[in-house]
């Protein structure tokens, strides 16, 4: 596992995502969510992976208090990034929201100070304006948090909120194979160059990745070719459909972790294990973003999908 350092903390290449751990997730999940015990055993597989840098937030379920609870028996070092957002807070209100937000979420997890903090969403920096950024200064300046940051539901403002505004220091993004014109423009090459580390999220593309593509929904069935072409190519190379989205986002210039998932520690072990497989070659590198170039624009929309 290879890892970055951000406002002194160390970011492992795999960041991973414990929104399972909070409460029942997943369009599979049949059990609900898992007891401590079961979430213990994720969280000290990760950690004996060489992941040190774990996603959360107050909306979660209890993810957050269950990181707290695991930590406050674990001294290993950690890095973790929470996630806090509004609802029908008016302006004058936002600025009191997001440092109660910000204690709560550091009383759960059992932290003086948090080092990320993310907003849950993009709309919020339009609708807000300077009150909220001044907010999340201010949260930095007061010594609650290391860093700010914002978790973009959608890409189209990147440039708009990011590039001149010196604010955050961390983004999350949803980003994959077939979803990464972002990526080929430079874009997120440039955003990573003024200092903000990317995380990516969605990087099996809600799951689509591991569909039978002879039984997509009506909306997903213009996805079977590119979805087939990306079978062929793993066949062709001779690994999996996730060892190759991993690979592929891994080799993506401006991305700082990957944030995956997991319900059981064997889901972690394995994914873990492909951040230690050989880098793809520039040749299959192009044929995915040629395949990437030609897929329906309904298929990396996930809110436009409906019901699976």
């Amino acid at each position: 596992m290879k890892y970055i350092e951000s406002k002194g903390y160390k970011i492992s290449e795999m960041t991973l995502g414990t929104v399972q751990l909070g409460r029942a997730y997943g369009i599979n999940n049949s059990k609900g969510m898992p007891s401590f015990e079961e979430s213990s055993a994720v969280l000290n597989t990760a950690l004996d992976a060489g992941i040190n840098t774990f996603d959360t937030a107050n909306n979660y379920g209890e993810s957050e208090a269950v990181l707290g609870n695991f930590f406050s028996k674990n001294d290993a070092s950690k890095t973790i990034i929470t996630k806090i957002g509004f609802e029908n807070e008016k302006e004058n209100e936002v600025y009191d929201s997001v440092f109660v937000q910000t204690r709560e979420c550091a009383k759960k997890l059992g932290l003086e100070k948090i080092p990320f903090v993310m907003l849950h969403s993009e709309a919020y920096i339009p609708r807000y304006g300077k009150v909220l950024t001044t907010a999340l200064e201010d949260l930095k300046k007061e010594g609650l948090v290391d860093g700010v940051g914002v978790s973009f539901s959608r890409r189209e403002h990147l440039a708009e909120y990011l590039l001149d505004n010196d604010t955050y220091d961390c983004i999350q993004i949803a980003s994959n194979m077939l979803d990464c014109g972002d990526f080929a423009s430079g874009l997120i090459e440039k955003i990573a160059q003024k200092g903000i580390k990317v995380y990516v999220r969605s990087v099996y593309l809600q799951g689509l990745f591991f569909r039978d593509t002879n039984n997509l929904i009506d909306v997903l069935k213009c996805a079977k070719p590119s979805l087939d072409k990306l079978h062929a190519l793993a066949d062709e190379l001779g690994i999996s459909m996730s060892q190759l989205a991993i690979s592929f986002m891994r080799q993506q210039k401006g991305i700082s972790s990957l944030v995956l998932g997991a319900e059981t520690p064997e889901q972690v072990k394995d994914s873990a294990s492909m951040f230690d497989a050989p880098p793809l070659s520039t040749e299959t590198i192009g044929k995915i973003m040629e395949i990437g170039e030609s897929v329906p624009p309904v298929v990396i929309r996930p809110w436009e999908w409906g019901t699976w």
